[in-house]
């Protein structure tokens, strides 16, 4: 059950009367805000099989509740409970005690104080956690520039982490944070204004596993300096970065598994970079050149026909598809 313009605590009950078998509930807040509270209690009660639950949006919502959500929701895997600012750090650490069988983690931060010491802790109280999502608020923030504050520890049952936004990861600590999860296949860092190309290399060079990179809205990263391959590295988002030719040159070079190359509104980037791409990752299916103001449209042609795998092309501005190319480009979704 998902996707409900407006709820109340009668509903809530209705449903747990209703549907005592549920596995997944989505009360995400997307139209007008009531106060559940109690429908929410009797929902933890009631729905025993309950594997997934999202609560986003509901700013009544506190650490209490929490606690019993987790404690009555037996099977819970997955917990999603963005934009809720009463929920506390010592609040979400004493209800994932209650339910360590918990494999994802959603949540908003609205500030950033030792957060090395609140990552590892949430780790630690829930050691199934294979998958956290941190979006952080702006605003209040005070950066931690010192890693030796905190124990980093070995975690390589993490393979999915998401910090959108964070100020906190830096160069200073990025090699130390990135020894931490050896494992990782999915990072994103996307909206990450602190980030520099020299602790983005710290990650790729230690988390050999990464599949998925998200860099996007990270203004000071280019790649332009990775000397090592990243094989397994599947997926790279650099959409709305100041990656330029040199850097995808040696991007095709490094990462030559890719498979997806998302570069909207990469302003620097022209057919020079593109070419490299084309030519050394030979199994790419997708690339993005939404609002590349420095890609001319005809270069679309010559990369359909020099790289066969291609199946999806978002293409350059002023592209134009006439239609004697339909069938030339029959095997390969052209998105104008």
């Amino acid at each position: 059950m998902f996707h409900i313009y407006s709820v109340t605590s009668t509903d809530m009950f209705l449903i747990a009367d209703c549907f005592p078998l549920l596995e997944e509930l989505d009360l995400s807040q997307r139209g007008r805000l009531t106060n559940i509270v109690g429908g929410v209690e009797a929902l933890s009660s009631a729905l025993f099989k309950l594997r997934r639950v999202n609560l986003s949006g509901h700013e009544y919502i506190n650490d209490e509740l929490l606690f019993h959500l987790f404690k009555n929701c037996k099977l819970l895997e997955d917990a999603i409970v963005f934009r809720c600012p009463q929920l506390t750090q010592a609040g979400m650490s004493s209800a994932l005690i209650e339910r360590p069988t918990l494999r994802s983690l959603s949540f908003t931060r609205y500030y950033e104080v030792y957060e090395h010491a609140v990552l590892f802790e949430f780790i630690r109280n829930c050691p199934s956690l294979n998958a956290i999502k941190v979006e952080y608020q702006c605003g209040r923030v005070q950066i931690v520039r010192n890693p030796n504050r905190v124990n980093f520890v070995l975690n390589p049952q993490l393979k999915s982490l998401s910090l959108v936004s964070n100020r906190w990861l830096t160069n200073e600590n990025m090699e130390a944070f990135a020894s931490s999860f050896p494992n990782l296949e999915l990072l994103d860092l996307s909206s990450s204004h602190n980030m520099y190309e020299e602790g983005v290399c710290q990650v790729l060079r230690r988390c050999c596993k990464i599949r998925h990179l998200n860099l996007s809205y990270c203004p000071r990263v280019k790649l332009r300096n990775m000397n090592f391959e990243v094989l397994e590295l599947e997926v790279l988002n650099l959409s709305h970065t100041r990656v330029d030719d040199k850097g995808l040159r040696v991007i095709s070079k490094s990462c030559c598994g890719l498979l997806q190359l998302l570069l909207e509104s990469c302003f620097e980037v022209t057919e020079k970079g593109l070419k490299h791409v084309v030519e050394n990752c030979k199994q790419l299916r997708e690339i993005n050149l939404k609002n590349c103001r420095g890609v001319q449209g005809d270069i679309v042609a010559s990369m359909v026909s020099s790289r066969p795998s291609l199946r999806k092309i978002i293409a350059p501005p002023c592209y134009s598809f006439t239609d004697k190319k339909w069938e030339y480009f029959s095997l390969c979704m052209i998105i104008a």
